[in-house]
């Protein structure tokens, strides 16, 4: 069975990977979680982090696009999984994300790290 939810977790965590230059994305900081009853569901997101790997590129591609992602990727993806309200997802994200240079700020990150983050985000 097609869990919605879960599709709409998984752009989530895609638009918010995208947009913060979380390029950390490989398959192991993706996990499931089973109840009691035997239920599985996606785990919270975790080990999220602007990165820049050597390989210049995401783990995981958008819509097979590793290097420079952008929001027509994200649409494709949730096109093509057929997730409802993704376009309110992918904004509400971006909503979120783009707030982040000044909490970074706030709580003592280095400059540098604030620098890229704020030129990333103005790719978008």
């Amino acid at each position: 069975e097609r869990d919605i939810h879960a599709y709409q977790k998984v752009l989530r965590l895609a638009a918010f990977n995208v947009f913060t230059h979380n390029r950390d994305d490989h398959s192991n900081n993706f996990s499931l979680l089973m109840d009691a009853k035997g239920n599985w569901q996606l785990a919270p997101a975790y080990d999220l982090t602007y990165s820049r790997p050597a390989h210049g590129e995401h783990s995981i591609t958008v819509s097979g696009e590793g290097r420079r992602p952008t929001v027509r990727h994200l649409r494709e993806l949730a096109e093509h999984f057929e997730v409802p309200e993704a376009h309110n997802i992918i904004d509400e994200v971006w909503e979120a994300v783009r707030k982040l240079p000044a909490i970074l700020s706030e709580v003592g990150t280095s400059s540098s790290t604030i620098k890229g983050i704020r030129n990333h985000l103005a790719s978008f």
